[in-house]
């Protein structure tokens, strides 16, 4: 009897494929969530993936598209809408503490034009 071992490429690229579905499916649940706080969950729910292969998984999905990301936080390209709108909402509830800040004259229509900007991937000419 003889056993079959998979090359190494081809385990590598079953890994990250599992790795990416398990991301997938954490971000099915979340709206929106920090690359910590999805290590925590994976570890919870696939305690099989490892954790160094989480951030080189995220970037891939980031690079295809199949993720996107707002300040450090990720998350599904058909929610950024909604998240846009929350960040929005939320800026518009502090607009007066925003405005009111010493350190940046106009912190409240800038934060408004740099979430008008963000299309998941880019803000402006500059990445998410």
């Amino acid at each position: 009897m003889t056993v079959s071992v998979a090359p190494h490429t081809q385990q590598q690229r079953m890994r990250d494929a599992l790795t990416e579905l398990a991301i997938l499916g954490v971000l099915a649940e979340r709206t929106e969530i920090y690359p910590s706080h999805l290590v925590g969950e994976l570890r919870r729910r696939a305690p099989s993936v490892p954790a160094e292969a989480i951030r080189p998984a995220l970037e891939r999905l980031w690079r295809d598209r199949r993720v996107a990301r707002l300040w450090h936080r990720y998350l599904l390209p058909d929610r950024v809408p909604a998240v846009r709108a929350k960040w929005l909402a939320m800026i518009d509830r502090r607009r007066a503490d925003l405005e009111a800040l010493d350190t940046h004259e106009d912190g409240y229509a800038e934060g408004r034009a740099v979430l008008l900007a963000w299309d998941g991937w880019r803000v402006g000419n500059g990445e998410a």
